[in-house]
């Protein structure tokens, strides 16, 4: 059989006999480009094309494109389509931040006068294929509090996984059920520890609201027009985030979770995702947004059977809508919106709780030191020293004013978000202290959130009007935390 191996960048072809596939070299997701070393098989089209090394430094979900950065110096990025993904053996075909692959490529187009120098000189990708042999598995259990959790993997090995392996996408989020594809790292010496699973990569990290409907590729498409529908509302980042691309962010996301949470309660038995059909046979779905339009009507999401007989999914986005205009009239019932106020107990928090409560400082202090503002970051003990004078300080906040405690949902969990003042230059708080309640009932601080990442979990379940998170989170500030980083 013929094979195929890359040493910093270059390809050499080989006939083997054995088809046992050798393991590649573990990396990290997070690791800068290094020298790759694997064997795979060839994939369809043989070597009639030179392949070369690269990392994947941007991946557009719905449009299906994205960028990889060439192992040598000085060569420009290349773009590349879903088209010309070669041998993944993900259930949805795509690639991820840092993701290593090799690929062929077509030169840069000659320059032109007037025309962008960088889009003159970025290559196109012919063909991409993996770099790295990977083992497939699921996530037995994850915890967004912690970061980390386990994957059981087809072959019968149970590894750790931690978030910082996690490739990132547009959807870095990860959850129990997930299907994955990564590499093992070294076991750790202590007795019994599972193996490190290492550059792990979602097979399908699409949202639930995304593999229950197809929607224009361009979000702008969908996005805008709820956006001019609904009450008026400032639907983009404003500080660690501010350089996501893409329109509309928040509310893409508020949708995305609305609609976890709706999915979540009609397998509980709700009617939130309703399923139908006209007098005249035109079948329909439709779920609540959860938004409301200047005169305080719902605004519902409506769907139409997917006639594409090449897309799994059934539905088709059709339009955002309140209960009065065109086709709803034809809709028989109206769904539920998504419900949060199970249980009231989750939605506050007493200052004997604050006090009590189990703070992971290691955690916040050493994996998200860099979301603290600049002049902490150089200094870890002044940085403790600031964050425990902020813990002390929130007990009495609290006690006088109970509202500061804001309710945030995230993957089937409520949690309250407490603001810290560290002496940056936010007018409300300079991070958020995330606190869940643990099965024992007791309270448990586990991580801290920017002003961006925050205000995007709590408005899933309410526009949030404490004045350290709302208002103030409307006023711009310069980030004081550099590049957003999607890890939790």
């Amino acid at each position: 059989m013929l094979r195929w191996r890359t040493h910093e960048g270059s390809v050499e072809f080989y006939e083997d006999e054995d088809e046992a596939k050798p393991e590649a070299s573990a990396r990290g997701a997070g690791d800068a480009p290094a020298p790759v070393a694997v064997e795979r098989e060839v994939a369809p089209g043989g070597a009639d094309g030179p392949l070369r090394a690269g990392t994947v430094t941007f991946w557009q979900m719905h449009n299906e494109y994205g960028f990889i950065r060439p192992d040598e110096p000085g060569e420009p990025d290349v773009w590349v389509s879903v088209k010309a993904l070669e041998g993944f053996a993900e259930s949805l075909p795509h690639l991820a931040r840092g993701e290593r692959v090799l690929y062929e490529a077509a030169p840069g187009e000659p320059r032109s006068h007037g025309a962008s120098s960088e889009r003159q000189d970025r290559q196109r990708a012919l063909r991409v294929l993996p770099a790295e042999s990977r083992r497939r598995g699921v996530v037995e259990e994850y915890s967004f509090m912690l970061g980390h959790g386990s994957i059981a993997a087809d072959d019968g090995t149970r590894c750790f996984l931690h978030r910082s392996e996690v490739l990132e996408g547009d959807y870095p989020s990860i959850e129990p059920g997930d299907e994955v594809f990564f590499t093992l790292g070294e076991r750790d010496p202590r007795p019994g520890s599972d193996p490190v699973a290492k550059a792990v990569k979602l097979g399908n990290p699409l949202p639930a609201l995304h593999r229950f409907a197809q929607f224009p590729h361009d979000s702008g498409e969908w996005l805008a027009p709820l956006a001019r529908k609904a009450a008026p509302e400032d639907w983009g980042y404003r500080h660690e985030y501010a350089e996501e691309r893409g329109p509309y962010p928040i509310l893409r996301r508020y949708l995305e979770a609305t609609f976890e949470r709706l999915l979540e309660e009609r397998r509980g038995g709700a009617p939130t995702i309703l399923e139908g059909a006209t007098a005249g046979g035109r079948e329909y779905a439709i779920f609540d947004t959860g938004l409301i339009d200047d005169l305080g009507g719902p605004i519902y999401a409506l769907f139409d059977e997917h006639r594409a007989s090449d897309d799994p999914r059934r539905w088709w986005w059709r339009g955002f809508l309140t209960a009065e205009e065109g086709p709803m009239r034809d809709v028989a019932e109206l769904p539920a919106p998504a419900d949060y106020l199970g249980d009231p107990q989750l939605l506050t928090i007493t200052p004997a709780e604050v006090v009590d409560m189990r703070v992971d400082t290691k955690h916040i202090l050493v994996d998200h030191l860099d979301r603290f503002p600049e002049h902490l970051r150089s200094d870890p003990e002044l940085a403790r020293l600031v964050f425990e004078s902020a813990l002390g300080k929130l007990p009495e906040r609290i006690r006088r004013n109970y509202r500061l405690a804001v309710a945030q949902y995230y993957r089937g969990s409520i949690h309250l978000l407490l603001p810290l003042h560290l002496g940056g230059a936010s007018p409300g708080a300079d991070l958020a202290l995330v606190v869940e309640r643990t099965a024992s009932g007791a309270r448990r601080a586990g991580t801290v959130l920017g002003a961006d990442h925050a205000y995007r979990q709590a408005r899933v379940i309410a526009r949030p009007e404490a004045e350290w998170l709302g208002q103030a989170w409307l006023e711009y500030v310069p980030c004081p935390h550099g590049k957003a980083s999607s890890g939790r």
